[in-house]
C-alpha cells in the first residue's frame, strides 16, 4: 500500500511539473503568434511558420525517437548508475552525429533548390533553434521521474523568449529575430540541463561498445520513423500548402492550428508522465496497467468532448480576439481541427502506451506508415483543389484513421483487462 501511494505521488509530482510546462508551452504562443501576426503581416508570419514545419524534419532527425525509447530505457534501469551513463552516451553520441547529417542535408537543399537561398538566414537561424532544442534531456528527466528542474528552466526560457519577442521585434524588418531568440531560449535551457545532470545526478559520459551503440540505433528504429510518419501529416502539410499555396494560405492555415495545439498539448503532462510508470507496470501487472489507461482514457475523452462543443460555438470570437478581421478565415479551419486533440489523446493511449509498451513497436510504425502515406495522398490532392480547407479535412481524416487502426490492434487487450 505505502508503495502504492509513493508511485501515485511520483506520478502526481511529475504530472504536476509537466502541466506546469505544458501550460507556459500553450499559452506563450498564444501571446507571441498573435503578435507577430499582427506586426509581421500574415505573409512574414506564413514564412516563419514554413521555415518552422521544415526545420522541424531535422528535430525528429536528431531526436531519433529517444523521447519515448531513451525514457523507458532510463525508466527501467535508473537503479543501476553505470547503466544509464552508458544510455546517456549513446544517445547523445547518436545525436550528434545525426546533427551533422541534418547540417549536411540542409547545405544540400540549399545547393540543389535555390529558391531557398534567398531566406537562408531564416532557415539558418532555425536549424540553430532545432540544434539546441535537440540537445534539452527532457527524455532523461522522464525517465528518471524528477522532472522538477528541466521544468524550471523550461518555463524560465520560455519567458525570456516571449519577453524578447515583445522587446525586440518592432516591425518586418525584426523577423529574423525570433529563430534568434528561439535558439538563444533552447541554448540556456539545454546547457543548464546537461550541468544537473553531471552535477547533481553524477552522470557522465562513459566509453561504450559499438555494438551498444548499434542495439539503441536497432531499438529506436521503428519509434523514429514512426515518428517520421507522424511528421509527414503534421510539418508536411505546412510545407506543402506553402509549396502549393503560398504564405498566405500558410498564415490562415497555421493560426488555427496553433489554437488546436494547445488544447491537444493539455494532454502532454498526464501521457508523459504516464508513460514510464506504464512502462513498469506492464511487466508486473498488464491488465492492471490497461485498467489504469482505461481510467484516464475516459477521463480525457469526456474533458477533450466539452471542449470541442465550447469551442465550436466560440471559434469565431475567439480567431478575431487573437487575431483581429485580417485572418476570419481561420475560424472554419479551427472548427474542424477542434475534434483533433481529442483523436491524438486516444491515439496516444492505444498507440504509445499499449503497443509500445507491450513490444509491438513493428506494428506502431506500419500504421504510421499506412498513416502517412494517406496523408501525402489526401493532403496533395485536397490542397490541391481547395487551399488550406483542404489541407485542414487531409489532417482530420488521418487522425481518425490513426485512431481506429490501433484500436483495432489493441481490441483484445483492452476488452480483456
Amino acid at each position: 500500500m505505502s508503495f502504492a501511494k509513493t508511485e501515485n505521488k511520483t506520478f502526481l509530482a511529475n504530472a504536476s511539473f509537466l502541466a506546469l510546462m505544458q501550460a507556459v508551452n500553450s499559452f506563450l504562443p498564444l501571446l507571441t503568434v498573435p503578435f507577430l501576426v499582427r506586426v509581421l503581416g500574415v505573409e512574414l508570419f506564413g514564412k516563419l511558420a514554413f521555415a518552422t514545419a521544415l526545420m522541424y524534419y531535422f528535430f525528429v532527425l536528431t531526436d531519433y525517437g529517444f523521447n519515448l525509447t531513451a525514457t523507458r530505457d532510463i525508466s527501467i534501469n535508473r537503479s543501476d548508475i553505470h547503466r544509464v551513463k552508458e544510455i546517456y552516451t549513446c544517445v547523445f553520441f547518436i545525436k550528434a552525429v545525426l546533427i551533422g547529417v541534418s547540417f549536411l542535408i540542409l547545405m544540400a537543399v540549399f545547393f540543389f533548390f535555390p529558391t531557398y537561398i534567398k531566406n537562408w538566414p531564416l532557415y539558418l537561424f532555425s536549424f540553430f533553434a532545432i540544434v539546441w532544442q535537440s540537445f534539452f534531456p527532457t527524455w532523461f528527466f522522464q525517465g528518471m521521474e524528477k522532472m522538477k528542474y528541466i521544468t524550471y528552466l523550461s518555463v524560465l526560457s520560455k519567458i525570456l523568449f516571449t519577453v524578447g519577442i515583445f522587446a525586440f521585434v518592432q516591425g518586418p524588418e525584426d523577423y529574423l529575430l525570433v529563430p534568434i531568440l528561439t535558439a538563444l531560449g533552447f541554448f540556456f535551457s539545454s546547457s543548464y540541463a546537461l550541468y544537473l545532470i553531471h552535477h547533481q545526478h553524477g552522470v557522465s559520459f562513459v566509453l561504450v561498445p559499438w555494438s551498444l551503440v548499434r542495439k539503441n540505433i536497432i531499438d529506436g528504429w521503428y519509434v523514429f520513423l514512426s515518428q517520421m510518419k507522424i511528421t509527414l501529416f503534421s510539418s508536411t502539410n505546412v510545407v506543402m500548402l506553402g509549396a502549393m499555396t503560398g504564405p498566405i494560405a500558410v498564415g490562415y492555415y497555421v493560426a488555427a492550428e496553433k489554437i488546436m495545439r494547445a488544447l491537444a498539448l493539455a494532454q502532454t503532462p498526464i501521457t508523459g508522465a504516464l508513460f514510464p510508470l506504464i512502462a513498469n507496470k506492464m511487466k508486473k501487472d498488464k491488465a492492471l496497467a490497461i485498467k489504469k489507461l482505461k481510467n484516464i482514457a475516459y477521463l480525457g475523452s469526456t474533458f477533450y468532448l466539452c471542449v470541442f462543443g465550447i469551442g465550436y460555438f466560440l471559434s469565431d470570437y475567439v480567431i478575431a480576439l487573437l487575431y483581429g478581421d485580417e485572418l476570419q478565415e481561420s475560424a472554419w479551419a479551427l472548427k474542424v481541427m477542434l475534434i483533433i486533440p481529442l483523436l491524438i489523446f486516444l491515439n496516444n493511449i492505444f498507440g504509445t502506451q499499449i503497443l509500445l509498451n507491450t513490444g509491438r513497436e513493428k506494428l506502431f510504425f506500419y500504421v504510421l506508415l499506412l498513416a502517412a502515406i494517406l496523408s501525402l495522398v489526401l493532403c496533395f490532392s485536397l490542397t490541391y483543389l481547395y487551399s488550406y480547407q483542404g489541407t485542414v479535412i487531409a489532417l482530420l481524416v488521418t487522425e481518425v484513421f490513426v485512431v481506429l487502426a490501433f484500436f483495432v490492434l489493441v481490441y483484445k487487450d483492452w476488452v480483456h483487462a
